[in-house]
């Protein structure tokens, strides 16, 4: 089994079950969970500080979109630098929702839906959007019409927001975006939060139907917010629940729908594992062993890495070198803080570790560099 094989069984163990595991540690797992994920679907943005610190999302600064509230999946993917995916939402198989919820002061939208099927009649086909995806656009809007937070806002953390498609007649906790090898990008434009979320396909459940999540004030799904009813399949929306809390039923073509491909997911997807609960705490050992080895100064350089960072219009720090394509705010650094300052880890999958660190002078300037930890 691969690395991020590992990872991606670890992180559906930690939603296996009603019990919400600690906070720290659901955030631990998301973030490596991310990293992982990235060599996987190079058409998701991810921006992380460190392995334990939360992701930052991308905020696309506003240009001929300038007061204009985008409606259509193809105009937002477009607006995201998403053209392959902008072409795939005017295919046959795409299909415009454009429907709209209030909850709980918020605007919530669902533009539309494609499964990687409407990528096959593309001039262009790129290994980015596969045919066993499904992409979803959404939108996240304040109702009284002042702008949602922007990720250089300090109230941008304080309010996450959960997406993700729900299958009728399987237990939500277990399956989710979280479990089915999503990921999404973000930006917020005009004071309107875009999200586009990816997922593996669900064509394949559409006899049974399936929903399209959004829950506010948590970044996994909530039993608090979604109820699941074992004998009929059905979810709602819990009154009580204090936060967003949104259903959309998704126009599934169930001609389309595959039981057989479905029911061979399914079994995969959650196939036990004897030593997934040794990997929680394996995965603990080996983070506190790289923070270790790298304060210890057991690492090398790796040539050509390091480099002066940038700024965007924004203020934002920008380094980017291989992989690496870092954008975070510098409020995200330690205050007053000098020296050298690791970002993000990475186990690579031929068992290397690297670390970005940037080292802050004391004037302020700020070089990057990337070094391989002697293990």
């Amino acid at each position: 089994m691969s690395d991020s094989d590992q990872w991606d069984r670890l992180l559906r163990l930690a939603l296996a079950s009603d019990a919400r595991p600690e906070e720290q540690l659901n955030r631990d797992i998301m973030n490596r969970y991310k990293e992982k994920s990235k060599t996987r679907s190079p058409y998701i943005k991810r921006f992380s500080i460190g392995v334990l610190v939360a992701v930052c999302t991308l905020v696309i600064s506003v240009s001929a979109f300038a007061a204009i509230k985008l409606i259509s999946s193809q105009q937002i993917a477009e607006h995201m630098r998403e053209e392959l995916l902008a072409e795939a939402f005017t295919s046959s198989d795409a299909v415009e929702i454009n429907e709209s919820v209030v909850s709980k002061g918020y605007e919530i939208t669902l533009h539309g839906i494609v499964s990687g099927a409407g990528l096959q009649g593309l001039k262009n086909p790129s290994s980015e959007l596969s045919p066993e995806k499904t992409y979803a656009v959404v939108s996240i809007a304040k109702a009284d019409g002042s702008p949602m937070p922007t990720a250089n806002d300090p109230e941008y953390s304080e309010v996450p927001f959960f997406v993700s498609p729900l299958i009728k007649g399987l237990k939500p906790w277990q399956y989710n975006l979280a479990s089915m090898h999503g990921a999404y990008s973000e930006s917020v434009t005009d004071g309107i939060m875009y999200r586009i979320i990816e997922c593996d396909e669900v064509q394949k459940f559409a006899d049974k139907g399936a929903y399209l999540a959004v829950i506010g004030g948590t970044s996994f799904f909530s039993i608090d917010a979604i109820t699941y009813d074992e004998k009929s399949g059905e979810m709602s929306v819990r009154t009580d629940y204090q936060g967003v809390a949104v259903l959309f039923d998704l126009p599934l073509d169930k001609s389309k729908a595959d039981s057989a491909k479905a029911d061979a997911y399914l079994r995969e997807l959650m196939k036990p594992e004897a030593t997934d609960g040794d990997a929680v705490a394996e995965m603990a050992r080996k983070t506190v062993q790289w923070k270790n080895k790298f304060s210890e100064g057991k690492g090398t350089t790796i040539p050509g890495s390091v480099q002066k960072v940038t700024y965007d219009e924004q203020g934002r720090i920008n380094y980017k070198y291989g992989d690496w394509n870092i954008i975070i705010p510098p409020d995200r650094l330690p205050e007053g803080q000098t020296g050298d300052i690791p970002i993000q880890f990475s186990e690579r999958e031929d068992g290397k570790v690297m670390v970005l660190v940037f080292t802050v002078e004391d004037n302020g300037d700020i070089t990057g560099k990337v070094v391989e930890i002697e293990l």
